[in-house]
């Protein structure tokens, strides 16, 4: 199975387990921490570079998010609402490419649109390009996620616009019974941001996070690990210029781990974050709390270690 066939698990939704509170109570909860602030990026970029295979992964924010594409439109899910919620509103755009023996040049690019107060996901526009193309477009409701999954239907189709595709399939993934109407429902590539804007010195560990994968929902466990000292080299970007930063540090570490899947659920696909499925583990630089790292194992790959190269700061 191709590497980003098992990466495609990424596109998950995470739901924080808020129930009695409001949007905007998310900071109070995973922990107690705050996320009332902004991160203090706009942009980051992973690399990886092993005997196996080479990852790039440039993440991206751009605010205000744009409230028009033509995809979303295609769909019939265009973005409405108040004047308050687009301003609240970003984008996050992920590239991932990987090159390698076992990966055959795959590239997968990703935008989601967020509410940078809560968390909370409203639309998901997800493109395999090259190979056999497809874009699946996903769009948050109260009761599931409804997704639309558009492919060209021949070779001279395919290079045309995705929004020209013309074969069609629409699917509807409905939340358990149990899942609370108040709860926030993100997207995993967010976590990044999330845990960017936490308060570390009022989180309190582990916390709760309910994830939705392609089809199924996963509640995860979020949990501080003691840290061991950690090499950081990478180049910042801002207003002033551009900046190397070597030194060591004691990171912030947060493991991820899924609950596997109850009984009741068939054919349970597995979470995967970045591609990464068991031993999930994100950095967190203490001072600035921008992510510094991202490991964890890939059937295909073996262990797995984005470190930060790049980051441009507001």
């Amino acid at each position: 199975m191709p590497f980003f066939s098992r990466y495609a698990g990424i596109s998950l939704a995470l739901t924080l387990l808020v129930a009695g509170q409001t949007a905007t109570a998310f900071a109070g909860d995973p922990g107690g921490a705050s996320t009332q602030k902004a991160a203090s990026w706009t942009g980051l970029t992973f690399y990886h570079s092993g005997m196996l295979v080479k990852l790039t992964v440039p993440i991206q924010i751009q605010s205000p998010a744009p409230m028009t594409d033509g995809l979303l439109t295609r769909m019939g899910a265009g973005l409405t609402g108040s004047l308050a919620t687009a301003k609240e509103m970003k984008l996050m755009a992920v590239e991932m490419k990987a090159e390698g023996l076992s990966f055959l040049n795959e590239q997968y690019a990703e935008k989601i649109w967020f509410n940078a107060g809560d968390g909370r996901a409203y639309r998901r526009i997800r493109w395999r390009k090259g190979g056999d193309p497809w874009v699946k477009i996903y769009a948050w409701t109260e009761k599931g996620v409804r997704r639309q999954k558009i492919q060209p239907a021949g070779r001279e189709e395919s290079k045309q616009d995705p929004v020209k595709w013309s074969k069609t399939t629409e699917s509807f993934y409905p939340y358990p019974p149990d899942t609370v109407s108040s709860e926030v429902i993100s997207d995993p590539a967010l976590l990044l941001y999330l845990l960017s804007s936490l308060d570390p010195l009022n989180l309190k560990s582990p916390f709760e996070i309910r994830v939705f994968g392609k089809e199924q929902l996963h509640r995860l466990t979020c949990r501080r690990e003691k840290p061991l000292s950690l090499s950081v080299s990478f180049k910042t970007h801002s207003s002033s210029g551009v900046a190397g930063i070597n030194t060591t540090i004691t990171p912030l570490v947060f493991s991820i781990e899924a609950e596997p899947p109850g009984s009741q659920v068939r054919n349970p696909e597995t979470f995967s974050l970045l591609g990464l499925q068991k031993n999930i583990r994100i950095y967190l630089d203490p001072s600035t709390l921008l992510p510094v790292r991202v490991s964890g194992r890939n059937p295909m790959g073996g262990e797995l270690i984005l470190d930060l190269g790049d980051v441009r700061l507001y």
